[in-house]
């Protein structure tokens, strides 16, 4: 018996057969996510388990590498009946929380642990230096489902910069994350919120600002920020927070589950539009994002 008609036969089972079959499946999906980059090793995954079952995760064609990290988070929604994360009810409050300044080892992929453990997204201004230091995490940012945005290079005023200048810590920016996972950032935040009308002429993307303030540089304590966000937050605000304190993952770590028994949805900013119908339009800056 392959393993595909172990898993199938399992699947039919109740109880301790069925656990057994999610297990299975699961660490089978571990595995190939660590292997998969080697090509014999992909050829005997793609002998055992037949195009049907792929066929349930990802859109596949053989000629296309098997993306096994979807595969298994398809098994971990429907497997276990949890929530669609594209179901959203657009009436329910929605929050943005958004991170500044990374992404950092310190802080960034424990925050994405959080976020995925509990099917959210948030957006991540990156700065450059850090995109260039960090490509790996700004991919995890990406695969993660989570939104990129662009923080400059080097964090410095734009309002100080020349047109050029301005130019150069956009474009440094967009081309380190493209480098690293492909893609360009959709939105822009401007260091210190500063911009003026020439700074605000010259950016490519919507730019995005805050109306909640954690403070969580000044405090570095997680439950002064937690309070602090669960006494101020409304349906709509967009949050500042910083990925590169550990105090601020622990933040996270402590918010999120209290805003989803409090009924939030914890999503990317461009998802906050979406889902309020709002269509994000250069030559503004958003602090929130109401319907």
């Amino acid at each position: 018996m392959n393993i595909h008609t172990f898993l199938e036969k399992a699947k039919r089972l109740s109880g301790k057969g069925y656990l057994i079959y999610i297990v299975g499946v699961s660490v089978l999906c571990i595995m190939l996510s660590q292997f998969s980059a080697k090509s014999h090793f992909r050829a005997w995954v793609h002998k055992i388990l037949n195009k049907e079952t792929i066929n349930k995760a990802v859109e596949y064609e053989a000629n296309e590498e098997v993306d096994y990290g979807q595969f298994l988070t398809f098994y971990r929604y429907s497997s276990f009946d949890a929530c669609n994360p594209d179901e959203v009810d657009v009436n329910a409050p929605m929050i943005a929380l958004t991170f500044d300044d990374g992404p950092s080892e310190k802080a960034t992929e424990r925050i994405l642990q959080v976020l995925r453990d509990n099917y959210s997204h948030a957006t991540f201004f990156v700065v450059g230096k850090q995109s260039d230091k960090y490509p790996e995490l700004i991919q995890a940012i990406a695969s993660s489902g989570c939104e990129i945005g662009n923080h400059t290079y080097d964090h410095k005023n734009l309002t100080d910069l020349n047109v050029e200048e301005i130019g150069q810590q956009i474009d440094d920016v967009s081309r380190s994350v493209k480098s690293a996972c492909g893609s360009d950032p959709t939105v822009i935040r401007p260091p210190y919120g500063a911009y003026d009308d020439e700074v605000m002429s010259l950016l490519d993307k919507p730019v995005i600002l805050w109306d909640l303030d954690t403070e969580d540089w000044s405090s570095r304590n997680a439950q002064t920020i937690c309070d602090k966000v669960m006494a101020e937050v409304k349906d709509g605000d967009i949050v500042l927070m910083h990925d590169i304190y550990e105090s601020t993952a622990e933040a996270v770590e402590l918010l999120i589950p209290k805003l989803k028994q409090k009924g939030y949805r914890v999503v990317s900013v461009s998802e906050l539009a979406k889902y309020k119908g709002k269509q994000l339009e250069l030559g503004t800056a958003y602090g929130k994002i109401k319907q």
